[in-house]
């Protein structure tokens, strides 16, 4: 029974109660096109019942409906008056994170420690420890190996859990898996040696301003690399190592300047972070060492630095102790880290061009693949502390500084002599040229300090000694 003042625009209905009461009431109800369900409407049975009454009940109605509806119709109102600032927000957030990840990247790939490594016991591992911990690999990794089909570089089975630097990687133009077996090398980039500039130049992600590659089986058989901590070489399937080397006192120099952060101390601190911050400044800050002549002065009988400084002064320049990567990372450090019986080519920085060419030469290459204009390598990292005035170094000072080197340039000697591309003149034109600065380190074969016992350093930084 339909009633006779409803609006025909609304379906309405009466629904009389099971029990009928007296003065002819009953409920009129209306479905609610949202929830499906009886919109009850309590009213007198009457032709009096207005129909504006009844609209304003429905309206009512209408508002309180809107009122339950689901949680997200709430929310799509919200975003939509706010689209701007929450567009703000999730891009500022985005940025967040990409500023983050590039900041992993990029802290600590040049400086050394900046990594948390976990470091073996201190004695020596043995070959079968060894085995084990290249046999054995987080889970987590094996599983990210297996979705990659790629296998782990030999830094990362010597650390089970770290990642091998973006630095450290080939080009991925270079084809590494079709390099001939007697043909492979690993690259060991001595720091502050133009190491840069060879690296760049054979396909590593090293600091390159520039990225033209030079040609020849040079960069592409050229596989992995070791520098400072972080030591890629395979020493079961590596055929050559190849050295880049520079007269030691001129590479200690670049060394010490190019460590030294003392123009922006807390630019160096938000760089680098605390722990490499705290290791300059021992040297740096605590004590009076702004230039080599200073660390030169120091070293003198007649000194009035403290023994504390006088000592410091000694371990920076025999690589000792840790005030910077480019100190302590030195010749005697890479020599000994690869295999006893490794075969070695060298690259001399002042004679780059004759001795990049004879590398070639013996990988296999054209003999002049380089011309003598070299307009291909170009320098990269060149350090800009490198005014007369920080290279200076008094008569005295240089004298006690080759002094305190000659253990250094003891194992310079020894790598060109190893050098299977270097003949026996050019072996003594690098020694004749060091005359020039320590002559009386480049005639001796002795030292008046032991050779320094380098072993925990080995074991810390490189992550076994070699037993081969």
């Amino acid at each position: 029974m339909e009633s006779r003042n409803a609006p025909n625009h609304t379906k309405v209905c009466i629904a009389l109660s099971n029990k009928r009461r007296s003065g002819a009431e009953s409920n009129m109800c209306r479905m609610d096109s949202h929830e499906r369900r009886p919109f009850l409407i309590n009213t007198k049975w009457s032709a009096a019942a207005s129909t504006s009454s009844l609209a304003l009940q429905m309206r009512q109605h209408a508002i309180e409906s809107k009122k339950r509806r689901l949680p997200f119709h709430r929310i799509a109102r919200y975003v939509r008056k706010n689209i701007v600032p929450i567009g703000f927000a999730c891009l500022f957030f985005v940025c967040l994170m990409i500023g983050f990840q590039i900041g992993q990247i990029l802290a600590g790939e040049e400086e050394d420690g900046s990594r948390s490594l976990r470091k073996p016991q201190r004695n020596e591992l043995s070959q079968e420890t060894l085995a084990r911990n290249r046999d054995q690999k987080p889970q987590k990794q094996n599983k990210i190996v297996q979705r990659a089909s790629k296998p782990l570089h030999p830094y990362e089975m010597i650390w089970p859990g770290l990642k091998l630097p973006q630095y450290m990687l080939k080009d991925p133009q270079y084809d590494i898996e079709s390099v001939p077996p007697d043909k492979k090398s690993c690259f060991v980039h001595v720091g502050k040696t133009a190491g840069s500039t060879v690296g760049c130049s054979i396909g590593f992600n090293l600091h390159c301003a520039s990225k033209v590659q030079a040609l020849g089986v040079f960069p592409r058989y050229t596989t992995n690399m070791f520098h400072a901590q972080i030591y890629d070489c395979d020493d079961h399937t590596t055929t050559y190592f190849i050295f880049v080397v520079r007269n030691p006192l001129d590479r200690w120099i670049s060394a010490f300047n190019y460590d030294n952060p003392s123009t922006d101390w807390e630019g160096f601190r938000l760089q680098f972070g605390e722990k490499h911050f705290n290791f300059r400044y021992k040297l740096y800050a605590e004590c009076p060492f702004n230039t080599v002549n200073d660390v030169g002065e120091a070293l003198s009988a007649d000194s009035n630095v403290t023994d504390v400084c006088k000592r410091r002064a000694e371990a920076s320049i025999d690589g000792t102790e840790h005030f910077g990567c480019h100190h302590y990372f030195n010749y005697q450090f890479h020599l000994e880290a690869i295999p006893e019986n490794a075969t070695i080519m060298t690259i001399r920085t002042e004679h780059l061009i004759e001795d990049w060419n004879s590398v070639e030469f013996n990988l296999g290459g054209v003999t002049e693949v380089l011309g003598q204009d070299n307009n291909v390598i170009a320098h990269n990292n060149v350090n800009e502390a490198s005014d007369d005035k920080l290279k200076y170094l008094s008569n005295e000072s240089k004298r006690l500084i080759c002094e305190k080197l000659c253990n250094e340039i003891q194992n310079y000697k020894k790598i060109l002599r190893l050098s299977v591309n270097l003949g026996e003149e050019q072996v003594q034109k690098s020694v004749d040229e060091l005359m020039n600065s320590c002559p009386i380190e480049a005639k001796s074969t002795t030292c008046n300090d032991p050779m320094p016992n380098i072993t925990d350093k080995l074991i810390y930084s490189r992550g076994y000694r070699d037993e081969s």
